[in-house]
């Protein structure tokens, strides 16, 4: 657990989840007000705003929920001098581990246009053979990776 302390306190500061429970009031206010649906356009960007917010705080607070519950599962088998949680515990370290490396991709992928599709294409251009040949690696290299 030490070795993901630093980049959970890193994720809590960079995600700010505080400030994003208050941007989800005011989208919720803004959302029940009587003429929120006549901008049709704004009002679903504001909608998908607004679920971007809650997603991303239910993820937040669910890891914080289980962190809360480990270390209390650990204070548990620490005071009763019980070793029988050993593999409880260990397996819910490796749970919230994998949990915490999904939401470290995530914060990877949290800029403006990064959860747009994109599309990528490939041209050989000049350069013959050895253009062509690299213009394949590299298809093969994305399509690999995709």
């Amino acid at each position: 657990m030490k070795k993901y302390a630093p980049a959970y306190r890193l994720f809590w500061s960079v995600f700010d989840v505080a400030s994003r429970e208050k941007e989800i009031i005011e989208l919720e206010k803004k959302s029940a007000e009587a003429d929120f649906w006549a901008e049709q356009n704004q009002a679903r960007s504001v909608m998908r705003r607004l679920a971007e917010q809650k997603k991303m705080v239910e993820q937040w607070r669910s890891l914080e929920k289980k962190t809360a519950d480990i270390a209390e599962l650990i204070n548990l088998a620490t005071e009763e001098s019980d070793n029988s949680f050993t593999d409880e515990i260990g397996r819910d370290i490796g749970n919230l581990a994998k949990l915490l490396d999904k939401l470290e991709l995530e914060l990877a992928f949290s800029g403006e246009y990064d959860s747009r599709s994109a599309i990528l294409q490939i041209h050989a251009g000049a350069g013959g053979t050895e253009s062509q040949d690299w213009a394949e690696m590299l298809l093969r290299m994305y399509l690999r990776w995709a």
